[in-house]
């Protein structure tokens, strides 16, 4: 089995998630200011807890990978320096919600927390972003394949099996000739 990497593209990382957090801190910092000068304390002390919380998932739980890597064994995300490898015959719990029309997708897996096992993934962002759009999705449904989600898609697509063999192969699934 072959190793595959997908790499956010470095010009659209910058500017969605590096720019867009530095900018977080800003707005956090004017916000609480103002907060603190009791100008409008409860709109403000609302945009402190939104930017907090933007930029916590940013700088401390580092939850939008710049890298997703495929491996015979299993996947692993990185990016902000932080790396979290997850071995296919261990993830019990692995759920996307996602957002099809802009190929983004909130994933949480195994026992996710505030700093670990969470990630946004833009897979438009990503170099093979539709093959890295469907593995995902195809990992879910192999993973929770009686969840109501899954029941769905063999609803609308009879033939799940007959779908497109990615390279590599998810555990228990035979190539196709």
């Amino acid at each position: 089995m072959m190793k595959k990497e997908y790499n956010y593209d470095p010009i659209q990382y910058f500017v969605q998630v590096i720019l867009a957090s530095i900018l977080c801190v800003v707005v956090f910092v004017i916000a609480l200011r103002m907060v603190i000068i009791d100008h409008h304390r409860p709109f403000f002390a609302f945009v402190c807890l939104v930017t907090l919380y933007a930029s916590w998932n940013a700088f401390v739980s580092r939850i939008t990978p710049s890298k997703v890597i495929l491996e015979e064994d299993g996947i692993t995300f990185s990016g902000f320096g932080k790396t979290a490898k997850y071995l296919f015959d261990e993830i019990r719990f692995f759920k996307i919600k996602d957002f099809r029309y802009s190929g983004k997708m909130f994933i949480r897996i195994n026992d996710y927390n505030l700093l670990n096992g969470r990630y946004w993934v833009n897979t438009k962002g990503f170099n093979d972003s539709y093959e890295l759009f469907e593995f995902l999705f195809k990992l879910e449904y192999k993973t929770h394949p009686d969840s109501i989600k899954a029941k769905a898609w063999d609803s609308t697509r009879p033939h799940v099996d007959k779908m497109p063999v990615l390279p590599w192969n998810l555990p228990n699934e035979e190539k196709e000739s």
